[in-house]
């Protein structure tokens, strides 16, 4: 009889371990999930981070190429820039940049160096993930770039 009663006794006691186990495990799991998930958020914002900053990149290259290359007629970017502040142009993309924006403003003066005309361009380009940039959005996943450059002519 006294074997049959420490039995019963002892009875139990691993189903507390396990419950507690479980509990623990639980809990791990819920953490690596959060961390997992934070992780891949920070990671798709990085990614856009270069992508808005490869859309002002390529917006403000595509500004300089028009002021360098352009024909001065009426209403290319280079007389805009010219006559003091160019209307902002909104660019787009297509491929890896598809869903980007870049807005490309320009402003200009004229110099006089060593008695010579020079124009001073500024031509900034702000690339971002919306239609328009700057955007007003309240979206957790916006980003926004900007690349300025200046130079004389």
């Amino acid at each position: 009889m006294k074997q049959l009663r420490i039995r019963r006794a002892g009875r139990g006691f691993l189903i507390i371990a396990a419950v507690f186990l479980l509990v623990v495990l639980a809990g791990l799991v819920a953490y690596l999930t959060t961390v997992s998930t934070t992780s891949q958020a920070a990671s798709a914002a990085d990614f856009n981070s270069a992508r808005a900053y490869q859309a002002a990149r390529a917006g403000v290259e595509w500004g300089v190429f028009r002021i360098l290359q352009g024909s001065g007629g009426a209403g290319t970017f280079e007389t805009e820039c010219a006559a003091g502040a160019a209307t902002p142009r909104n660019l787009t993309f297509s491929s890896t940049l598809a869903g980007f924006t870049a807005t490309v403003t320009c402003t200009s003066v004229g110099l006089s160096e060593g008695g010579s005309p020079v124009t001073a361009y500024s031509v900034v380009s702000t690339g971002c993930n919306e239609p328009a940039c700057p955007s007003a959005t309240t979206s957790a996943t916006y980003v926004e770039r900007q690349v300025s450059l200046s130079l004389t002519k």
